[in-house]
């Protein structure tokens, strides 16, 4: 056996490990002291993972001038391309991701006129915080866009990825900005989301449903509104939905129902790219510089 085989086998073993012992957590905590169970099922669900950075995302991160924006989550790390005083295009990666995972987009979109900020999300990469969520996305998100408009620059779009892309839809369904989207592979459902995730942790639907109000108490949000049609009933901006009918994080479904909701959304569907591969593929990248440019729907 290689070594890097070892390595996934072990690594495998590991999470099989450590599911085998929340299943068994949640079920006897479930049973006998719910609250805890509650208590405990919030953080796993806020708690987002945390990957080794790839030495191309260190290189793409170089080419940078890297700022810091305070937010009403915590101070976020983000990084600039081309000139400040050109139109924005901002970058808004996904759950577990960073940033720079979307860096590859930067230079067509510079050569095209724009400046490009990416950053990273509260509780992920370099920025503040031990805990997100959507709506610490969507604040997030916020932050950057005013600290792009407070310099005098417009915003003339935003590229998101997974729960990144969630977050600038529900972002522009909440304000009425009239701003152009490029959305990959983006989900549409936080309570189904959140059913895989007691599912694949052993966590009774009382649990589970509880988790929920606690959140929507928490954060003021009902999570129905985040559900297709209403999470898109105020949208004004164009949107180009881009997903991979393999992507095994989620549903190529959920990108086609994005774009049948989404007023004027135009659907670009790949294959064998999966979910995060399709971040840095140029035909990905053709796509959403055209977009923005207005040389395709």
């Amino acid at each position: 056996m290689s070594a890097n085989a070892a390595a996934m086998n072990s690594t495998n073993v590991r999470k099989a490990i450590g599911l085998a012992w929340h299943r068994l957590r949640f079920a006897v905590t479930g049973a006998l002291a719910p609250g805890r169970a509650v208590a405990a099922a919030m953080r796993l669900f806020s708690t987002p993972p945390r990957f080794a950075q790839p030495a191309r995302e260190r290189e793409m991160l170089a080419t940078a001038r890297r700022f810091e924006i305070d937010s009403a989550v915590g101070r976020l790390a983000a990084w600039r391309y081309g000139e400040d005083a050109r139109p924005a295009i901002v970058l808004s990666h996904g759950w577990g991701g960073r940033g720079a995972q979307l860096a590859a987009f930067a230079p067509e979109l510079v050569r095209a006129g724009y400046q490009v900020v990416t950053f990273d999300h509260p509780a992920h990469g370099a920025s503040d915080g031990r805990e997100a969520s959507l709506v610490h996305f969507m604040r997030g998100l916020d932050a950057v866009v005013r600290h792009v408009e407070s310099g005098g620059a417009g915003v003339a779009g935003i590229v998101g990825h997974s729960l990144g892309a969630a977050a600038a839809g529900a972002w522009l369904n909440e304000n009425g900005r009239a701003i152009r989207v490029v959305l990959v592979a983006p989900p549409t459902s936080v309570a189904r989301w959140s059913g895989f995730f007691a599912r694949r942790l052993g966590i009774g639907e009382p649990v589970r449903r509880a988790m929920q109000e606690r959140f929507e108490r928490r954060y003021g949000y009902r999570w129905d509104a985040f559900e297709l049609p209403q999470s898109v009933a105020n949208v004004k901006g164009a949107a180009l939905v881009i997903h991979d009918e393999e992507d095994r994080d989620v549903s190529f479904a959920s990108g086609v129902a994005l774009a049948r909701a989404w007023p004027g959304a135009r659907l670009v569907a790949t294959r064998g790219l999966g979910h995060n591969r399709i971040l840095r593929m140029p035909q990905v990248i053709a796509e959403a510089v055209a977009f923005f440019d207005g040389s395709s729907p």
